[in-house]
């Protein structure tokens, strides 16, 4: 089917791990994968499409017409129980969580062949409309004009365009908290110069300190990806603790070869099996690694 005319080639993906979700009282099947970071559920497009009564070949087409969401769409082996019992591999379209949702508001209502599911379909893509509104064009409104109009909606829109309120503002935060580090990164280089006499080759260098500011990247995305969301720094606070030190630029070059190989454990413990070291891990290591021949 994928081979037809007026399909465009779909890249594919290898699963790390497998499950379903559920959608309407069904189960469909979905797999795991992705970079670090990029780290999501993609679900099997048919499923979808046969709770929802849709034609796949048309969904697929219109997914792969549209930049919104063509490029979360990618070729995943399943497992498939035939007939005998036994379980083999064949190839699926699946779409990524991130942009199922996206998917589901631009299909057409009218193309759901059920009136019940319809009407869920039609309910969820005004919510979702709601949503865009809420976070993006109320916002942009006069401060006068949202004061009258919240005389007017109940409790739960309230506070609904509040939660969206404080999501927007999320980013401008964070800015001016970069902004702020930054400055007192600066006053931190100041500083360091004038004790550099006497601290002189004791510390890391500035590429591995870098390359230890990416590791915490890395390793911190997948631990709040397995543990929850806000769990980030665990990862820092545990290796500070473990190897005593308060900032990354106060590491010891004696510090940075058991600090490394601490990192690769935690990378081996917190990825899938057979997970590839990322290069900047792979960089460090090396480089201990010759350090430790001279």
């Amino acid at each position: 089917m994928l081979n037809e005319p007026g399909f465009l080639p779909i890249s594919r993906l290898s699963a790390e791990q497998y499950g379903t979700i559920t959608f309407e009282g069904h189960l469909i099947p979905c797999a795991f994968t992705g970079e670090p970071g990029k780290f999501t559920a993609y679900i099997a497009v048919q499923g979808v499409c046969d709770i929802a009564g849709l034609s796949l070949q048309s969904e697929l087409g219109r997914i792969q017409g549209n930049h919104l969401i063509a490029d979360g769409l990618f070729i995943i082996p399943f497992g498939i129980l035939d007939s005998s019992g036994k379980t083999h591999m064949e190839d699926f379209p699946a779409l990524s969580l991130t942009r199922l949702h996206t998917w589901l508001a631009l299909i057409p209502a009218e193309s759901v062949a059920d009136e019940a599911l319809r009407q869920k379909l039609v309910i969820t893509q005004k919510e979702l409309t709601d949503l865009i509104y809420g976070y993006f064009g109320r916002t942009i409104m006069p401060v006068e004009m949202i004061e009258e109009d919240e005389a007017y909606i109940g409790a739960d829109k309230k506070a609904f365009y509040q939660k969206l309120k404080e999501a927007a503002e999320i980013s401008d935060r964070v800015e001016i908290m970069e902004q702020r580090l930054g400055k007192m990164e600066e006053l931190v280089r100041g500083l360091s110069l004038t004790v550099s006499t006497t601290l002189e080759g004791e510390h890391i260098s500035i590429e591995q300190q870098e390359q230890f500011r990416t590791i915490i990247g890395i390793l911190g995305r997948r631990y709040e990806e397995k543990h929850g969301k806000g769990t980030f720094y665990n990862v820092e606070s545990a290796l500070k603790k473990q190897f005593n030190f308060t900032f990354y630029r106060t590491i010891t070059r004696e510090q940075w070869g058991p600090l490394v190989r601490e990192c690769v454990q935690m990378f081996h413990t917190l990825f899938p099996k057979g997970t590839r070291l990322p290069d900047v891990l792979e960089h460090a290591q090396n480089s201990i690694s010759q350090d430790s021949l001279f």
